[in-house]
Order: C-alpha cells, then sequence, then structure tokens
C-alpha cells in the first residue's frame, strides 16, 4: 500500500541532520533568499512560532481583529485568541483556493487590523489586489506559505508584509522541523528577533531524536512495510487512519504555548539552509505533471480543489467528491492510503456539505510509481457516484 504522508527527504539527508546533531555549527548560518529579499530572514521554530512571535512584536490592542482565509491549522485560531485578538474567518474558494477581495472587503471593521492567507495544497493564489486593499485600510499582509514552497531561495510577494515558511515533517523539502520568516519591515523584523532571543533554544539532543523517529517512520512509509502495519493496526483494534495522521502531528495541544516559544537549534537552521541550497525544482514539477494528469481523468460529479488555480503544484492531491467515504474505500482496496484526515480546519463554518469535508486526499507524489499513477486515473474515471 502507497502511504498518502511521503517524507520528502533522503537518506543521505537524513543521516546529514544526525551528523549536524552530534557536530552542530557554532554560529548561526545563512538562510537562502533571494537577492531582493537580503537580510529579511528570521528562523523560527515553526510557521505557527513565527505567527506567534509576529503577533507578540506587533503588540496590537486586545479585540483587534486578524482576518484568517477559512481553512488553516487549529492552533491559529487558537494564537490569536491567546493575544487577545480576533480571529475572523474569510471563505475559500474550492475552484481556486484564494480569498476574494470582496469577502475581505465585507469582513473589515474599524477593529481589523492584519489580514493572514494561507497558500492552500502547493498553489499559490493571487496577492496584488488583497495587496491593495490592506494598504488603502492600513492592514498587514501576512502570506502562510507553508504548502507553497516551490524554490530554492526564498521570496516574498511584494504585497505581503511577511511570508512564512515550514520545513515540517511532511512538507516540501522537510528539515523536520523549523520555519523561516521574511519579513519586510525592519523595525518589526528587530522587534521579532528580540522577542525571539528571549526564548529558550531547543537542544541538539531534541532534534536528534526528532531525526531518529522519522528515520523509523521513513522506514514504515515503505510501501513493502506499510501495508503490513495497516493491517496490523487494524487487525488489533486500533485505527490506522488516524495513527498515520498523527504520527506527523508537530505540537501538542497541552502546552502548546511552551512547545511554539523555543528559537530553533543550530543543526536545524543548518538543515534549512541546506535543504534549500540543494532544493530538487525537477521533483516540483513531477509531482505536477502527475496531479495534473489525475485532475484531467476527472469526470464532471468530482474535481480537484485549486483546479482552476493555474499556480498549483500539487503539494497533495486534494480530491472533492459527493461521496468521499467511497472513494476512500475504493482506492483503499486498491492499495492507496487514501483518506480525510488532514491537519487543516475550517473556522466558522460546522456544516457538513463544505467543501472541505467533502476531500479525500490522494496519494500521487513519488514513492507512488508513475504507472501507478495512471491506473489511479483510470480507476477514477471510471467511478461512479
Amino acid at each position: 500500500m502507497y502511504p498518502r504522508l511521503a517524507f520528502d527527504i533522503s537518506w543521505r539527508d537524513l543521516l546529514r541532520a544526525m551528523s549536524l546533531c552530534l557536530r552542530p555549527p557554532r554560529e548561526p548560518v545563512a538562510l537562502p533568499t533571494a537577492a531582493e529579499h537580503a537580510g529579511e530572514a528570521l528562523a523560527t521554530l515553526s510557521v505557527r512560532t513565527a505567527f506567534d512571535l509576529l503577533l507578540t512584536s506587533l503588540e496590537l490592542p486586545p479585540g483587534s481583529e486578524v482576518l484568517l482565509s477559512e481553512i488553516t491549522v487549529p492552533h491559529m485560531e487558537r494564537i490569536v485568541r491567546e493575544h487577545r485578538l480576533v480571529p475572523v474567518p474569510v471563505p475559500v474558494d474550492a475552484r481556486t483556493l484564494g480569498v476574494s477581495p470582496t469577502d475581505v472587503a465585507s469582513r473589515l471593521s474599524p477593529q481589523s487590523k492584519l489580514l493572514m492567507v494561507a497558500h492552500l495544497y502547493g498553489s499559490r493564489m493571487p496577492l496584488e489586489d488583497l495587496g491593495e486593499l490592506c494598504q488603502q485600510h492600513e492592514l498587514l499582509l501576512v502570506e502562510d506559505c507553508a504548502q507553497a514552497l516551490t524554490r530554492g531561495p526564498l521570496t516574498r510577494h511584494p504585497a505581503a508584509d511577511a511570508s512564512l515558511y515550514s520545513f515540517g515533517p511532511i512538507k516540501t523539502a522537510t528539515a523536520l522541523g523549523g520555519g523561516i520568516a521574511l519579513v519586510r519591515d525592519d523595525s518589526l523584523r528587530e522587534r521579532m528577533q528580540q522577542v525571539a532571543s528571549t526564548w529558550p533554544r531547543q537542544s541538539a539532543r531534541s532534534y536528534c531524536h526528532r531525526v531518529r523517529k522519522f528515520m523509523l517512520l521513513k522506514l514504515l512509509s515503505q510501501p513493502w512495510l506499510f501495508g503490513p502495519l495497516v493491517w496490523w493496526i487494524d487487525r488489533t483494534g486500533g485505527n490506522a487512519d488516524a495513527f498515520v495522521g498523527h504520527s506527523a502531528k508537530g505540537f501538542p495541544d497541552e502546552g502548546l504555548f511552551d512547545a511554539l516559544r523555543q528559537q530553533p537549534c543550530l543543526a536545524l537552521e543548518a538543515m534549512m539552509t541546506h535543504r534549500l541550497q540543494h532544493f530538487d525544482e525537477q521533483a516540483i514539477a513531477e509531482r505536477t505533471r502527475r496531479g495534473q494528469q489525475l485532475a484531467g481523468a476527472l469526470e464532471p460529479s468530482m474535481m480537484a480543489a485549486g483546479c482552476n488555480n493555474p499556480t498549483h503544484t500539487y503539494w497533495v492531491f486534494p480530491l472533492i467528491t459527493s461521496e468521499p467515504e467511497q472513494m476512500v474505500a475504493k482506492l483503499r482496496q486498491a492499495g492507496f492510503d487514501a483518506s480525510q484526515i488532514s491537519g487543516l480546519t475550517v473556522l466558522g463554518d460546522d456544516s457538513d456539505d463544505h467543501w472541505f469535508r467533502c476531500t479525500t486526499f490522494v496519494p500521487h507524489a513519488m514513492p507512488v510509481p508513475s504507472r501507478r499513477v495512471a491506473s489511479i486515473a483510470a480507476s477514477l474515471a471510471r467511478h461512479s457516484p
């Protein structure tokens, strides 16, 4: 069985990470950015850490409103509330994975101070109109690029005040943790650095433990081992779907802010730099080709989320169908670990018919062979709800 969570890191890079833990750098390394963003980068423990650090440094008045694209990780809403701010969700369109400037404008109030948009599933939404709107209303615009890394030197959209990148375990070019924030304003970035300097630094031992954990998980995710593992978990009364989803969870719900408020260890910073310096753009091109192949095979009753977004690189393949449970069962029977489980949530919408809750995540990237991607496409083309 082919797992839905493929760790984008080679055994060679896992050994490099272990070596960095044993002999970490003595000084922070330079973080690769595009030339026009030189000096803007700040290393953090995660995107959530960067967002918490940003809000801490801004010191917004209590009751200020933070607009969030509605599909995001649950901790983002919690971070906003921790700072005594009010989260305001903005709808995300299923076909473009973008938020509409009209929807944003309709939710603005005198208390609105910041707009945070998340680029989903390997796509990027256009920010030009949103940036103009934020400028008119004196809002900061922050882009969450955790799922949208597609090149080595990091970039910040010209309209964005900050761009946040993730190197978590299931992300592209993972370093098994860490994040990088590109912050336009020098004084804001300096305040963020000052706040972060008061936090404890993650220990190399902690990062080493994490590397060992994901060495094991990478081994278990090999198709010849993963299928028997799923069978054994289900056979013994466990929930293999939940096990897979939980295995890559980054931060605990209990003690969240103690976990977030740490500086990354120097070994992790060096590993993020290494992954960016050796970024595999050909892998992104192949992943995109496979996603387009699947999207093109769908019958009219189904669609891929973001199908009308020309920037889509299919970090995951998000299949929207009217009968997701049946689709999951069918794909698993064919040997693919499809699932509805995701680390994301919908803010402010509990309805069962929201398109996000009708989404199945289908394995399509490596290590799935190209011929098996073709068989998935054929299976989807024959599916009738």
